[in-house]
């Protein structure tokens, strides 16, 4: 070896001597550098919470990106698939959610999801988002809220059977005018009827997606006829739907 190439492998030596020694030393004395004491702490942690860990921080990344406009607000939702009534569909009508997933179906009610189940089935979702109940209430199916709710859960069951790789996810169902519930009475059980769905979600181990926190601005945003939504409000309830699917990641 020549001098300089002598030196080199001295000096790497005597590093790598010192560093042995350093981490002895700080192993002898009990103390641990931040760093490793952070490697610890998540090496320490459960599996499932590290992924769910991760999952958020993705979904705050989501976010940042949509803030700045570079990704459309469709992106923040993972795999997913959503049947529904007219309510759901305006979220893709807005442009809120696409077209290709969001495939609910205006004027319809839970008893249309058997149509949907082939397209459910060829695209098998990771995330199932399932939001019926206005026309359903308005129809009186089942006879009473627990009478819907065990429809209801018959008909998803067949969605979720067809994706059984799939989160199953349900929303409550957000209020009407009080003009529509002098018309349709039973518009006035609409909490009685999300306890039921509430119930339907846990008995399943299905995720119950509560936008009640909505109901006070519900008023404000309607459109004429009492039921449907404001674009302003379908993006608040997207927002809502997003941020339960993220959560449960």
């Amino acid at each position: 070896l020549v001098p300089w190439q002598k030196a080199a492998v001295a000096g790497t030596g005597a590093l790598f001597a010192f560093l042995i020694i350093f981490a002895l030393v700080s192993s002898s004395s009990g103390k641990t550098s931040p760093g490793r004491q952070r490697i610890r702490e998540e090496a320490a942690k459960d599996p499932a919470e590290l992924t769910a860990q991760l999952a958020r921080r993705r979904m705050d990344e989501l976010k940042q990106a949509y803030s700045e406009g570079k990704i459309a607000y469709s992106a923040l939702l993972p795999d997913y698939v959503m049947l529904g009534d007219s309510r759901a569909a305006a979220l893709a009508e807005y442009q809120i959610l696409g077209a290709d997933r969001d495939i609910a179906v205006i004027g319809t009610d839970c008893q249309d999801i058997p149509n949907q189940v082939e397209r459910v089935k060829a695209m098998q979702p990771a995330n199932l988002i399932v939001s019926y109940g206005i026309n359903d209430v308005e129809h009186n199916l089942g006879g009473s809220p627990e009478g819907f709710a065990e429809v209801y859960e018959s008909y998803i069951k067949q969605a979720a059977q067809a994706a059984p790789n799939a989160r199953v996810f349900v929303t409550s169902i957000l209020d009407v005018s009080p003009e529509v519930v002098k018309e349709t009475p039973q518009y006035g059980q609409l909490a009685e009827y999300n306890e039921q769905i509430k119930a339907m979600c846990e008995r399943n181990h299905w995720v119950f997606i509560d936008s009640s926190a909505l109901n006070g601005e519900v008023q404000d945003n309607l459109e004429s006829d009492g039921i449907h939504m404001t674009p302003d409000l379908c993006l608040k309830w997207a927002e809502t739907i997003v941020d339960a699917v993220g959560e449960a990641q």
